[in-house]
């Protein structure tokens, strides 16, 4: 039923009021919207136009940003050495990125400076020639800004576990997406380190150079040390290459993002399936212990009825983080730390669903259940038969707020499962915040993937929530 009758809406108040009410709801979904938006232009953004905050990558459809990003994937900051006559002020990648106008005239110039239909047939042939004349080179003299995302793949592919590798280095790491080549990319041009983490260092940066000609590129990752004397054959290459395979370069790295989220989160370990089972388990718990706490509540007139809806609703006074101790506490002492009952068993019972589904069998007509009763129909039979199908609507919606909360928490699941064979996906995301937090454009691509299944739950089961928030209302 309409609250302002269709001959109301023709008034001028009524006009504003419901041109009001439609602009709240736009501003509210744009806000809940643009953040999301925001998050996925992120996830496929890199060190040059992360700070942007942007709900669209400008790259993907601005030529001169794509130029400069191809820049910035192999130059930590704005390469001076090779381009004296750039704006002074450009001191940082985030400082270049906000520059539109310097950027557009910057690509415009090195693009037309650099085009190989101007270029003499002897310059180009040197230009083929320059990953074989640099695949000759002592890879001490040569420099590389390498990309964290292929450690993990480079060393996987040489060693094959974590365990050979430590023996080799000496070192302790627990997995390969740990390991950091910082300190062996900072050893300046012509010396060593000693150690074999740092003959795989020079592994690595010939692996590149590798790559790259068996792409057909111009330019790799690993190249020599930027000087007066060759700082015109570095931007010619840089401009070669992005000529020719600007956009793979791009779409190759804006999906890196996700290859390695996707390494990380699905591939290793039983993260997945943890959680699968642990959204499983949770949501028929659920659905098992809160329907018949709330049947028995509304069905039978106990005399502390009312004491235990007041005790329900005090449990959602306090929140999470006073009662992680307590509980953990409980959990240890029941001898249930690193099991999946120790995530499962706290979330059985939920105050807030055992009274919202109180108040809705409350709802139901007391005629039914006297019908039954004539009938001869059991207890469990008028539960199964009469009450639980007339609340599906309330039902799903509990069930979607299991599988929410089993889904999403971490704290709790990082507290009683210190195992890494009983983390869960939201644990692991945590842990890779905290592992790639200097790279969170990847972080933000594993944002982007935990967060599809709660959106496709939502989408899914919109209709049935519809129907348990307009349902209540009508009885």
């Amino acid at each position: 039923m309409s609250v302002i009758l269709e001959p109301e809406r023709r008034t001028v108040k009524a006009r504003i009021f419901l041109g009001l009410v439609y602009a709240m709801l736009s501003l509210g979904a744009a806000t809940m919207v643009y953040p999301f938006a925001v998050m996925i232009s992120a996830s496929f953004s890199s060190s040059y136009d992360y700070q942007r905050h942007s709900f669209a990558v400008r790259a993907a459809f601005d030529g001169s940003d794509r130029f400069m990003r191809s820049i910035a994937a192999s130059f930590k900051a704005f390469p001076r050495e090779l381009y004296p006559d750039a704006p002074k002020e450009w001191t940082s990648w985030d400082v270049v990125a906000r520059d539109r106008e310097g950027v557009a005239l910057f690509a415009a110039r090195e693009l037309a400076a650099n085009d190989p239909a101007n270029m003499p047939e002897a310059e180009l042939a040197a230009a083929r020639r320059y990953l074989d004349d640099l695949a000759a080179m002592d890879p001490l003299s040569t420099r590389c800004t390498y990309d964290p995302r292929d450690v993990a793949e480079f060393l996987e592919s040489k060693y094959g576990s974590v365990e050979r590798m430590n023996e080799a280095w000496g070192l302790a790491h627990k997995s390969f997406f740990d390991v950091s080549f910082l300190a062996e990319s900072r050893v300046p041009p012509g010396r060593s380190m000693p150690g074999a983490k740092f003959a795989d260092w020079l592994e690595l940066k010939r692996s590149y150079i590798v790559r790259a000609k068996g792409r057909g590129d111009f330019f790799a990752r690993t190249f020599p040390e930027p000087s007066a004397e060759n700082a015109a054959t570095l931007r010619r290459q840089i401009a070669l290459q992005f000529r020719a395979h600007g956009w793979r370069d791009f779409l190759e790295g804006a999906a890196a993002n996700y290859r390695l989220v996707g390494e990380y989160l699905f591939v290793r370990g039983r993260a997945f399936a943890n959680t699968i089972l642990l959204v499983l388990l949770s949501i028929l718990a659920s659905l098992t212990v809160n329907p018949l706490a709330a049947y028995a509540l509304s069905r039978f007139r106990l005399k502390a009825t009312e004491k235990i809806v007041l005790f329900m609703l005090a449990t959602m006074a306090f929140p999470a983080a006073v009662t992680a101790i307590p509980g953990f506490l409980l959990i240890r002492s029941l001898g249930l730390l690193n099991t999946f009952a120790a995530l499962v068993l706290p979330g059985v019972a939920s105050g807030m669903s055992i009274f919202i589904l109180k108040g809705f069998f409350d709802a139901l007509p007391r005629e039914l259940y006297e019908a039954a009763a004539i009938d001869g129909a059991g207890e469990w039979t008028v539960f199964r038969r009469i009450t639980l199908p007339m609340t599906t609507p309330i039902l799903a919606v509990n069930a979607l707020n299991s599988f929410i909360h089993a889904y999403s928490s971490w704290e709790w699941a990082f507290l009683v499962c210190q195992k890494e064979s009983h983390w869960t996906l939201a644990v692991w995301m945590y842990q890779m915040s905290q592992t790639f937090a200097h790279q969170p454009w990847c972080v933000m691509a594993g944002f982007v993937l935990v967060s599809i299944p709660t959106a496709a739950a939502f989408l899914l089961c919109q209709r049935v929530i519809l129907r348990g928030i307009v349902l209540p209302s009508m009885k």
